[in-house]
This record gives structure tokens, sequence and C-alpha cells, in this order.
């Protein structure tokens, strides 16, 4: 039976989660800002990188495949996608073209976290905790909620699934489908927002804001089951 200060831990795990992320992303900002206090200079070096990768679009799509697994943030990555691929191919190929790299993405960290890396991992980050078994509706339910809880970062959840061992099927059926939403709704916002499409990039950030209620109510609906 949970404690009565089980909820406000959860809380400031969660709050810990958001945080510490915001004020990692806020002091890098404000270390470029003062390297570089010019906005020109940062508008010229947005404008040099799109046309490095208009050049390029296999770098992009290699870039996604492989950064996220190592902790570089994600959105930026899909919105360059959609801007960068979107006037290439279409917005309906970019799309197809960045859930194949992010499966890639997910399925390579979850591989090495769950095979060669496992024992350094637990090593090092469960150390003497005992690991969950699971039945195949529980492996579900628990990458469901993985996938699901706000904070968590992209590579950490890919690696958290693959350390407690949840084998490659669940993680399969819950992943891909839940990432590949998240996909389209970001690369559709970067390609409508540089193609200048109004109504398209309002479309796109409706879409997150769906994914984002839903998942929400999903949550809810998942803790209320397992409790």
């Amino acid at each position: 039976m949970s404690g009565p200060s089980e909820p406000s831990s959860r809380l400031k795990r969660n709050l810990l989660l958001l945080t510490i992320p915001a004020v990692l992303s806020a002091t890098t900002v404000f270390i470029l800002w003062q390297a570089h206090p010019d906005l020109a200079y940062w508008k010229d070096l947005v404008l040099s990188i799109y046309a490095f990768l208009e050049a390029r679009p296999w770098a992009l799509v290699l870039a996604l495949a492989i950064l996220p697994g190592m902790g570089f943030p994600i959105s930026p990555l899909f919105i360059m996608v959609g801007a960068v691929l979107g006037p290439i191919y279409g917005l309906p190929i970019t799309c197809l073209i960045a859930i194949a790299a992010q499966s890639v993405c997910t399925m390579w960290t979850y591989l090495l976290s769950a095979g060669p890396l496992k024992g350094i991992l637990k090593k090092y980050i469960f150390r003497t905790r005992t690991l969950p078994e699971f039945s195949d509706a529980n492996a579900l339910r628990f990458a469901l909620i993985i996938r699901i809880t706000p904070g968590i970062p992209y590579a950490v959840q890919n690696v958290a699934l693959g350390v407690v061992g949840l084998k490659l099927k669940p993680y399969t059926i819950v992943s891909i489908p839940i990432t590949a939403l998240w996909t389209i709704g970001f690369v559709t916002t970067g390609d409508t927002i540089f193609e200048g499409s109004a109504g398209m990039a309002i479309t796109g950030i409706l879409l997150l804001v769906i994914l984002i209620l839903a998942t929400r109510m999903l949550r809810n609906r998942t803790k209320d089951y397992a409790g």
C-alpha cells in the first residue's frame, strides 16, 4: 500500500525532471547570448546551417538517427527536418523519412542498453536495486507509462526500458507508434513555419497540443487502472 507521502514524492520528482533540463537550457542560452549578443549573428548562423543541410539532407537524417540517442534535444531536429526536407520531398515523404530515422534511433539505444551496456548501466545507475519482472500485459503498461510521462528525456526513456529488461516486442509496439505521432507533429510544424503556410503551421501546433492532452489523459487513466 502506498504511503501518504508518495504523491508528494512523485510530484517533486516530476518537477525535478522538468526543472533540470529547463535550467540547463536557460543557462546554455544565456552563455551563448553573452558570447554573441547580436541577433543578426544568430540569424546568419541559422541560415548558414540551413544552407549546409539543404545541400546535404543525408546529414540531417543521419543526425536524427544518432544524436537524440546521445541526449541531443530531438524537437529542434524534427523542426529542421521539416524545414529542410519538406520543400525537397514534400511533407508526407518527409514525415516517413523522419519516422524511419527516429525509429532507428529508438531501436539502437534500446539494443545497446538491453545488451552490451546493460551491465555497466545497472552497476552505475541501479546499483543494488532489484529490477522488476514484467508479464506481457504489465510490460506494455510500463512502457506506455514511461513514454507518456512528461519530463523524461527521449534518450532516458529508451535506455530505461532497455535496462529494466523489457522485451523487444512490447518495446517496439509501444515506442514506434507514440514517437511517430510526435514526429509528425513537429515535422509538420517545422515544414509549414519555414514555408510560410500559416494554416498548416496552426494544424501542426494543434496536433502537438492534442498529443499533449491525450498523453495526460492516458496517463491518468493508466494510473487509475494500476491503482
